[in-house]
């Protein structure tokens, strides 16, 4: 916290507070904590969250310059693609008309026969290696897209991780030689197709080659990770 803190100019910072259901501890301790440090400025807070949550009640009675409400039907880790990432997107100068009509591409696309729908082809990739044994997922992705992986290792670790079950997301690794992985591990490529890694690319030819499941998703550029989000969800 301190270090953020050290690095903005605090009469100059807009803050984002995001939670849907207004009650995430430590959430609320670091908005509070940066309401103090601006004077308790509520014209320096945007709110997104779900109508009538706690933080609805919150950012009103400390006059938050905008309230941005959630759909409560979309659960938090789908929630990539509603007002929670697409509010800081647009803060942040992405062109979110570009952003979702690729998202919306792929929700066209879901809605097809399992032998053409990407969401179900991944699926049933991924479920039908961990049936077998193989339920540890170690993600790739191009640097330009790097931080791809932190977000699908949340989503996949929440979602699959119930009663005793579940595949296992390693994010942030790189890539071994072939020899160096058991048998128990599955391998996602995301490939920024504008701006690849020769040495990831040799490294996934390599651990392919030797018989390690590599399933690889060709990402034309940073536009289409919209896509990518409602393809795993």
């Amino acid at each position: 916290v301190l270090a953020i803190e050290s690095k903005i100019d605090l009469a100059n910072t807009l803050f984002v507070v995001a939670s849907k259901s207004g009650s995430t501890l430590e959430l609320n301790v670091f908005k509070q904590y940066f309401f103090e440090r601006t004077c308790r400025n509520g014209k320096q807070f945007y709110a997104i969250t779900d109508p009538g949550s706690k933080m609805q009640q919150v950012a009103e009675a400390d006059g938050s310059r905008r309230i941005f409400f959630g759909d409560p039907q979309i659960g938090g880790r789908y929630s990539a693609l509603s007002n929670f990432g697409m509010i800081p997107a647009a803060i942040m100068g992405i062109d979110t008309t570009r952003f979702l009509a690729a998202a919306a591409d792929m929700v066209r696309r879901c809605r097809a026969p399992k032998q053409v729908n990407p969401g179900v082809q991944l699926g049933e990739w991924l479920g039908n290696h961990a049936v077998a044994g193989r339920d540890k997922l170690t993600i790739i992705a191009s640097p330009g897209i790097h931080d791809l992986g932190a977000w699908l290792e949340q989503l996949v670790a929440e979602s699959t991780g119930k009663i005793g079950k579940g595949i296992i997301p390693v994010d942030r690794e790189a890539p071994r030689p072939p020899d160096g992985y058991g048998n128990d591990r599955v391998f996602v490529y995301e490939r920024l197709f504008s701006a690849p890694d020769l040495a990831q690319d040799a490294a996934m030819d390599a651990l392919e080659a030797a018989g390690h499941p590599v399933y690889r998703i060709s990402v034309a550029d940073e536009y289409q990770l919209g896509a990518e989000f409602f393809r795993w969800e």
